[in-house]
């Protein structure tokens, strides 16, 4: 604590008369030698304050149960199906598009995700893919309707008229 109370007095000798890079120096070492590490530590916090939040809330998904593989989900009214919960993200297979969502676990907070439960014992909704009367899903191609086409007849366009100046 001396160096700080020392130092005080040195920075305003030096703001009243000229400074030097040696003197600038001195009172720089004296003011960050003991407590420096904690202005530094505080300066990698604040720039990693977002990877450090990341990193628990990925562990919090990893660590606890409340997805598991091979779970059946709602993600936004979508069927999805839990492939893999890792440390850092959550891998769904989609199952109205047979395709593969990986969200990292820091963004499943801004998912809408229902999970349905099992009650009293009984026999899951849907077979899990281990199953063996799992089935599976398959896409169903939608045909568009078809297109109709009239003709008017007696129809007459209207006459042109001209905009350019003569």
């Amino acid at each position: 604590m001396n160096e700080i109370t020392n130092a005080a007095p040195q920075v305003v000798n030096l703001l009243s008369q000229g400074v030097t890079t040696e003197q600038a120096e001195k009172v720089a070492q004296d003011l960050v030698g003991q407590y420096g590490w904690l202005i530094i530590a505080a300066l990698i916090a604040i720039l990693a304050k977002d990877m450090i939040i990341n990193f628990a809330q990925a562990l919090l998904v990893f660590m606890g149960s409340d997805f598991n593989n091979d779970d059946i989900i709602y993600i936004s009214g979508r069927q999805a199906r839990i492939v893999r919960v890792g440390i850092r993200t959550t891998c769904f297979y989609m199952t109205d598009r047979s395709s593969k969502m990986v969200v990292p676990n820091e963004q499943l907070k801004q998912l809408t995700i229902e999970k349905r439960l099992v009650q009293n014992g009984k026999v899951p909704y849907l077979p899990t893919g281990g199953d063996p009367s799992y089935v599976g899903t398959e896409e169903i191609p939608i045909q568009p309707p078809p297109m109709e086409v009239k003709v008017v007849e007696g129809y007459k366009p209207p006459p042109k008229t001209s905009t350019r100046k003569r």
